[in-house]
């Protein structure tokens, strides 16, 4: 599955998440699934988001 088409908002989500784990790493944490999971998450919506608009586009036609 090809990666989904990240809006302005979704990138600075992921930005801030990954800020977020870099802090974390700088205090000698290495493992961090968490972190993992939540830009997944960001991802999985946008792919979601992009789906129902292809949907709606393809419902208008």
């Amino acid at each position: 599955m090809p990666e989904p088409k990240l809006t302005v908002w979704e990138k600075a989500r992921i930005v801030a998440i990954e800020a977020h784990g870099v802090k974390r790493a700088a205090a000698g944490i290495t493992t961090q699934p968490d972190i993992d999971r939540r830009v997944a998450r960001v991802k999985k919506q946008a792919a979601a988001r992009e789906a129902a608009a292809a949907k709606a586009k393809a419902k208008k036609r």
